[in-house]
């Protein structure tokens, strides 16, 4: 055995080029990066933000971020500079790690400045500079000379006072070089209007006066204000809270909090109070799922977490998942405070319990609103079936069915096996010649179709609410030689159940149908559903 006095103390300076450089490719993208820099303004209790994003003749991109937080000294400045900075006081700061400030900025950049002041000290400035970082391959933080125009920025939020200015330069992960000024320009304003967004949604809590619980900050983006989005449409009519709990959680060291959880379902896209609403609710696949706030700030929108797969028919659902920071062992915040992992527990019983619910209702919705739609451009596409069916109708019919009491659909059905009484529906003609083939709203037990009566003629009604007619009819209504010929076997299965109608088949003609129905709804569930007229 070695002595103790002869082992050797082991010191490994990390190499500062090679951090800098691989943390450069932490997988950030831009919003998400802007929104890191925010957090720390909004954790030194700033009260305004305000964000400038300048493109110069030459293509270069200038970011600059001020605040009219508490501000930094140089030792403070240092510490907020230094990776892996000392973890703040109070445990609910947006800025957890010690990471975000430089790892977001040096995704995009290759020089990050701070220029920042308290209200008892001065300005002070400072800088990690990449190119000279990889010349010299040491820790040098530079102390640039103020700039006016920089502190001219700073003051315009802070009015002297307090606060930060972050400065990113030498932006070179940002933009691709374009030719034309007109593609350059475009693309530029979609990396503006992506950001405005980005922070209408992450901070909506914050920036919306209303929402109790929580610091108030203004945000603007190039001297424009950015105004809160709700992904719940609380403010629509129609906009329904289906389910809401408070869960308590025991903490590994016996401590007890909680998250809240509450299941929203968005209005129908013809149901919202007006176009405008209907827009900004941005309904959508992408949209649909888990919205999950910590500390009232948004870090994961949109998914399942991998309980589902993103659906159509649930495109009206979104579940509002809050937590504060004593939750963060339990989920597993990432570094770009984007992504949560439930833990087993949680994970099973939001699968299990408290999503199915809410998911059904959702579907429903959604169908209802597409047997809708369908039925407004389904027009005449069923006139061709009833002529054609009506032409030869009874060259083809094998069974007279006389009805004995409309109201309850008794009737009397003569057909080869002899004469029977049974219940078929009987309705009158909603269209004038539709009397062969009757598209309806729904059938029972979700039938595709049923033989029906229509003014004493033999007919089929099919129903336009399940998936074959959403998935299958829907899309080729215009086709009236396909509408035809699937119409004319729907009409044919209907007559030859009447044809070999008896008192032991009935039920089993029935049973069939329901069978039938359920097979071709999964048959057809992989099948791409149809947009109607206002997606398209």
């Amino acid at each position: 055995m070695l002595d103790d006095k002869q082992i050797e103390e082991i010191i490994l300076e990390p190499d500062p080029a090679r951090v800098m450089e691989g943390l450069r490719d932490t997988g950030y993208d831009f919003n998400t990066a802007m929104a890191d820099l925010v957090d720390n303004s909004i954790a030194a209790k700033a009260t305004v933000i305000k964000v400038k994003i300048d493109l110069s003749p030459s293509q270069e991109i200038s970011v600059y971020i001020a605040d009219n937080g508490h501000g930094m000294d140089m030792s403070g400045l240092k510490n907020a500079m230094k990776y892996g900075s000392a973890k703040r006081d109070d445990p609910s700061s947006l800025g957890k790690f010690g990471l975000g400030l430089k790892t977001a900025s040096t995704a995009f950049c290759r020089s990050l400045s701070l220029l920042s002041k308290t209200k008892d000290s001065n300005y002070h400035k400072v800088q990690w500079d990449l190119d000279e970082i990889c010349k010299i391959n040491k820790w040098k933080l530079l102390q640039p000379e103020l700039d006016q125009d920089e502190i001219d920025i700073l003051e315009d939020v802070s009015g002297g006072g307090s606060g930060t200015l972050v400065i990113w330069e030498k932006v070179d992960r940002l933009m691709k070089s374009y030719s034309q000024t007109k593609a350059l320009n475009k693309a530029f304003q979609k990396i503006v209007n992506g950001v405005k967004q980005h922070f209408a949604m992450v901070y909506q809590r914050y920036i919306d006066t209303s929402f109790e619980g929580t610091q108030h900050i203004t945000i603007y983006i190039n001297d424009e204000i950015v105004k809160p989005w709700d992904p719940f449409c609380e403010a629509e009519p129609k906009s329904q809270q289906l389910a809401k709990e408070k869960i308590e959680v025991e903490l590994p060291n016996g401590d007890k909090t909680f998250f809240e959880i509450e299941a929203w379902l968005l209005p129908r896209k013809d149901e919202f109070s007006s176009p405008t609403a209907k827009s900004e609710a941005k309904v959508s696949n992408d949209m649909e799922g888990f919205y999950v706030y910590r500390e009232n700030r948004l870090i994961h929108y949109g998914g399942w977490l991998g309980m589902f797969i993103s659906d159509p028919h649930i495109s009206l659902l979104r579940v509002k998942f809050s937590f504060d920071h004593t939750l963060d062992d339990a989920f597993n915040v990432d570094i770009k405070k984007s992504r949560i992992l439930l833990n087993e527990d949680i994970y099973e019983y939001l699968k299990d319990q408290f999503i199915p619910s809410p998911r059904r209702v959702a579907e429903d919705i959604y169908r209802k609103g597409q047997t809708s739609a369908i039925q407004k451009s389904s027009g005449g596409a069923h006139e061709a079936s009833n002529q054609n069916i009506d032409s030869k109708a009874s060259a083809v019919q094998a069974a007279k069915v006389d009805v004995i009491d409309a109201n309850t659909g008794k009737v009397q059905v003569t057909n080869s096996q002899g004469s029977f009484t049974g219940v078929i529906k009987i309705q009158a003609s909603s269209k004038p010649g539709q009397t062969r083939v009757i598209p309806v709203d729904t059938i029972e037990s979700g039938m595709l179709w049923e033989p029906t009566i229509v003014e004493g003629k033999h007919a089929v009604s099919i129903n336009q609410s399940h998936p074959y007619y959403s998935k299958v009819y829907a899309p080729v209504l215009d086709n009236s030689v396909l509408i035809t010929g699937m119409d004319a076997l729907l009409w044919a299965l209907a007559e030859a159940e009447m044809a070999t109608y008896n008192e032991d088949t009935k039920e089993q003609y029935e049973d069939m149908r329901v069978q039938v129905s359920r097979i071709l709804k999964k048959l057809v569930n992989d099948l791409p559903d149809p947009k109607t007229d206002e997606e398209e």
